[in-house]
């Protein structure tokens, strides 16, 4: 959802979540959770009462444990489950804040803002909302569901230099470990992230791409390949 005033030049365009979306979370995954719990409650019955099945003193034994505390505990727990799940979502929910002067994004209550004068090019690469600086480096990489249209929007709305896609794709190249034009440091980096893909951990991935750009090196992967290229000077 964005919201924006007739006077769009100065007051701040917002992309976030709409209630809808809150409400979503917080009833389908805890209620749903709950359902499941109970179902748990009942299988062991349920199963005792299958004629095909020969008796089963583990599961007849469950049986005879269940009934309304057994059940109550096991939604209880299906509940809270349900909350954890829903927690979990929100580090998916950011909200993206455009003003001519400066771009805030805010993930679970952590906010990053950047001067509009830092901003060279803003895009979505997949799922996520990418803002390049002059020099052309990233200066945030944030996952987020938010459709392209209405990111588009709010940047557009500002005078931010929007593009269809990574302006600098084309300057990337397959990382080989030992290839030329990289130093020893980020090679090192970049054998460190590829365990990293190769485990899947996601925030070992994430630190370490942050540490290849503060080396002047912009990666991207494609499944457990890396990519890379330089950054270079704002004003070539």
């Amino acid at each position: 959802m964005i919201h924006m005033t007739k006077n769009s030049q100065a007051e701040p365009s917002v992309v976030r979540h709409s209630a809808g979306t809150h409400l979503f979370l917080w009833t389908v995954f805890p209620f749903g959770g709950a359902a499941v719990g109970w179902l748990l409650s009942q299988a062991p019955g349920w199963i005792t009462r299958i004629p095909a099945l020969p008796t089963m003193e583990k599961i007849e034994f469950l049986a005879r444990l269940s009934g309304p505390v057994m059940t109550a505990v096991l939604v209880v727990a299906g509940l809270v489950a349900g909350c954890v799940v829903t927690l979990m979502a929100y580090d998916d929910i950011v909200t993206v804040e455009v003003t001519p002067d400066r771009t805030s994004i805010t993930r679970s209550g952590d906010t990053k803002t950047l001067d509009r004068e830092l901003v060279g090019a803003v895009f979505v690469d997949g799922k996520h909302l990418v803002l390049l600086g002059g020099d052309t480096g990233e200066l945030a990489r944030e996952k987020t569901d938010h459709g392209g249209d209405k990111l588009r929007s709010a940047f557009e709305a500002h005078g931010y230099p929007w593009h269809d896609g990574d302006p600098h794709k084309g300057e990337f190249q397959r990382w080989v470990d030992g290839m030329p034009g990289l130093d020893s440091h980020a090679q090192a980096i970049l054998r460190a992230r590829q365990k990293a893909l190769e485990a899947k951990d996601s925030d070992d991935v994430a630190e370490l791409r942050a540490e290849l750009s503060r080396h002047g090196v912009v990666v991207r992967e494609d499944g457990n390949r890396q990519y890379w290229r330089p950054t270079r000077r704002a004003d070539t």
